[in-house]
């Protein structure tokens, strides 16, 4: 009874900071619960869907396969494989609403009463039944087409079918969910056509011959015997070496490969957000310490007295604890809850960047093992907080002493009448110092996250400039490559119609195979423009640059060889350097022109023509005039893909959730901190009040008080920020095969999360100290 009685009294009597702290621990549930959803469960969605709709263990893009029969025969005898299905299609470059695509799309036959696919509603609100066929003149696309190209229901797609201006117009009927191309982050895009339209599309290529621009493919999905010990890595060896599928890839990727590609964006951003949910928890443990500090200092009293009819210090614990456990599940079960309707709320925002419906099935496991580690966290920091409670006693009970701080008149320097409210401010501040501690500590930790995304944000920048340049092998203002017999000089008399070209060289990215494994190799004229970060370029026709990913894949390091082969031939090659392109996740190696020409063909089409403009702002009309006077038989693409704008808005959408969360904490942490403040600071208000102190003048001094620590706090996220972003988010960015992250924000970028903190507190704490409105000096005489 006792127990129960003291329960919940102290409930009732720190039920604003109890509350305070149940808040925010829901807000940091609710964000680590939806990471959780998202990466757990999107990632195993993704991989259900890739098996469902017949994604095998590794695929090959191939293109002009003479016999698809006697091709997928040599597979099919090969050790450890099992089967294979081809899924035909068409590659064609296409253009939408005036922005051409990066990467040929693929134009699919969809067949009636397929199961492959599933379509959504119009409205992107869930899934519908399938088409019973695929009307002529129509086509289905990914949603990612909407970030990319803005491509709405009722749009038009044109595909260029053979030079002289031969497309195909589609209209856009509806959206499908495509597990393998759908992401905004993969170039290569499916689009579900009528078997009439491909068939037509096949007999134009077929009569147009050499003219044609598109070309007849399929996706070859390779299955391997469940039984099979082979690697990925061994089995495409083993193709490439015995079947002749190398003649005829455009690309080759694993299950795992394509799953990382689908997942690489929601997966870097679950990334982020987990450090922030963890920061935040942090942040939650200090307003808790503080809060358990003030109550002991407020109640030490009746403590004392507690302790005088009988009570011991481990049963006083004991009753607080189970107070604060109250509030921690109050705070941490509705947070899990409440994950499931926002992680649906998220994927439909994010679909149209994924290209797949993330599912909101709460993984009940894993968040109730995570959560169960967090509580025994925040229950071993609040006993060690409540220790205090032992050293409690009824004769310093009775005497009235606390381990709090007292001012100290000799330490400050003397009062005056001008700056009066900042004087006031310092002094209120030194001399109850202790309490502002938490509000510090917090402001440290909730600027180091800000300043981190900004830095990020930074990078990237409002045109993507820092993505770009962590997939591109090297600089460019704009590409240009000849599809036809188009004379180089020609176009380059174009280009320069518009602005002079200061620069160029020549870049080719044919499909090899290094050691046995399929990556794409970026060929160069002028090897010295690779991003090198370790060692050399490949200055020789002998020599070989990686990507970190690569290298590692590989087990060779700089000073090793490799064993490269093309379409013409293989050779040995010395690793020279380590390089950075993020291209199929680090999947990628560098070679020069020389290198390449020992073991593949030459050709014209091969080339793309890097230029470097006078005026970069001609980019647009240089892409626009190249595209009127030659068509179809030139690819122009500036240092941007359209999916980069998508991941861009994801970016600033993340900035705005971390500020909103940031604003949120600072307010309940202000309110918690600020009461207690005032509530020990009665008789100070009421002395203040005496001698002529307005309300809004101390509602002034008390939020700079904030203000000050605040900027203190903030100072020192600021340089931690400056410290450890680069390291801590390229150790995230490897993992999509971007090596060479580094931020260089200008000044007044760096102070910007900084002085919102700032303002944050300032405003909250102002609002926090209304209620001296209500003190008056009555105080002064009360006991």
């Amino acid at each position: 009874m006792e127990n129960r009685i003291l329960y919940k009294a102290g409930i009732r009597k720190h039920k604003g900071s109890l509350l305070g702290i149940a808040v925010l621990l829901f807000l940091v549930s609710l964000s680590l619960s939806t990471v959780l959803t998202i990466y757990l469960g999107g990632g195993s969605y993704i991989r259900q869907e890739m098996q469902r709709a017949g994604f095998g263990n590794l695929t090959a893009w191939v293109a002009g396969v003479p016999d698809m029969e006697l091709l997928t025969d040599s597979i099919k005898t090969q050790e450890g494989i099992e089967r294979t299905e081809v899924q035909n299609l068409i590659f064609s470059d296409y253009e939408a609403n005036g922005v051409g695509s990066d990467s040929e799309g693929q134009l699919i036959p969809w067949t009636t009463g397929e199961k492959t696919y599933r379509f959504f509603r119009d409205d992107f609100s869930g899934y519908r039944e399938a088409p019973n066929e695929v009307a002529a003149g129509t086509v289905y696309v990914s949603p990612s087409m909407v970030s990319i190209m803005d491509l709405q229901i009722g749009d038009s797609i044109t595909f260029s079918i053979a030079r002289g201006g031969q497309n195909v117009s589609f209209t856009v009927a509806g959206y499908y969910e495509d597990p393998f191309m759908g992401s905004s982050m993969i170039g290569m895009k499916g689009f579900l056509i009528a078997e009439t339209d491909y068939t037509e599309i096949l007999q134009s290529i077929a009569e147009n011959s050499m003219d044609s621009l598109a070309r007849d493919g399929a996706m070859i999905h390779i299955f391997t015997e469940d039984e099979s010990n082979a690697s990925i890595s061994d089995i495409s060896r083993l193709l490439n070496e015995n079947t002749p599928i190398s003649r005829y890839t455009e690309s080759i990727h694993s299950a795992d490969a394509i799953e990382g590609f689908m997942g690489i964006l929601q997966n870097a951003f679950c990334g982020l957000l987990t450090a922030f949910a963890l920061i935040l928890l942090i942040a939650a443990m200090v307003v808790l310490g503080h809060s358990i500090t003030g109550v002991i200092e407020q109640e030490y009293k009746n403590l004392g007295i507690l302790k005088t009819v009988g009570m011991t210090g481990g049963r006083l614990i004991r009753l607080q604890l189970v107070q604060y456990l109250t509030i921690m599940l109050v705070g941490i079960l509705p947070g899990i809850l409440a994950a499931f309707p926002a992680a649906k709320v998220a994927g439909r925002m994010t679909l149209t960047t994924t290209g797949v419906l993330l599912t909101a099935d709460l993984p009940v496991l894993p968040c109730l093992a995570a959560f169960a580690v967090i509580l025994l966290l925040l229950i071993g920091f609040t006993i060690l907080k409540l220790r205090k409670i032992i050293s409690v006693t009824p004769m310093k009970a009775i005497r009235g002493e606390i381990t709090e701080i007292k001012w100290k008149p000799g330490k400050t320097f003397r009062m005056k009448a001008e700056r009066l409210p900042f004087r006031l401010a310092l002094r209120q501040l030194l001399s109850g110092k202790k309490r502002y501690v938490s509000a510090c500590l917090i402001a440290v930790l909730l600027v180091f996250f800000a300043s981190l995304a900004g830095r990020m944000n930074g990078w990237l920048g409002p045109e993507g400039k820092g993505m770009m340049d962590a997939f591109n092998p090297a600089d460019l203002d704009i590409g240009v490559q000849a599809l036809g017999e188009l004379d180089p000089e020609e176009m380059e008399n174009t280009v320069r119609s518009f602005t002079e070209i200061t620069d160029s060289y020549l870049l080719a990215m044919p499909s090899v195979s290094v050691n046995g494994t399929n990556y794409t190799a970026n060929v160069i004229t002028e090897p010295e423009r690779f991003h090198i970060s370790q060692g050399k370029t490949s200055g020789r026709a002998d020599e070989v640059v990686l990507t970190e990913t690569a290298a590692s894949d590989l087990g060779v390091s700089i000073g090793g060889k490799v064993t490269i082969r093309g379409d013409a031939g293989s050779g040995e090659f010395t690793v020279s350097g380590i390089y950075h392109c993020a291209n199929d996740m680090g999947a990628n190696i560098g070679m020069n022109r020389e290198g390449y020409l020992s073991i593949g063909q030459d050709t014209p089409q091969l080339w793309c023509h890097h230029y470097f403009l006078a005026d970069t702002s001609q980019r647009m009309a240089v892409t626009e005039g190249l595209t009127q006077a030659y068509g179809g038989d030139v690819h122009v693409h500036e240092n941007s893909w359209p999916g980069l704008f998508g991941i861009i808005s994801a970016m600033r959408g993340l900035l705005v959730f971390m500020y909103g969360m940031i604003a949120v904490f600072v307010f309940i942490v202000t309110i918690m901190t600020g009461s207690k403040i005032l509530e020990a600071e009665q008789k100070d208000m009421g002395i203040y009040k005496s001698i002529g102190c307005s309300a809004g003048m101390l509602r002034v001094t008390f939020a700079l008080r904030f203000g000050i620590v605040s900027s203190i706090g903030s100072a020192v996220g600021t340089l931690l920020a400056a410290i450890l972003t680069d390291p801590f988010v390229s150790a995230v960015m490897r993992l999509a095969g971007i090596s060479n992250f580094a931020s260089h924000p200008s000044v007044f970028k760096m102070i910007i999360p900084g002085l919102i903190v700032i303002l944050l507190f300032l405003g909250c704490s102002y609002l926090a100290a209304g209620r001296i409105k209500k003190s008056d000096m009555t105080v002064l005489t009360a006991d």
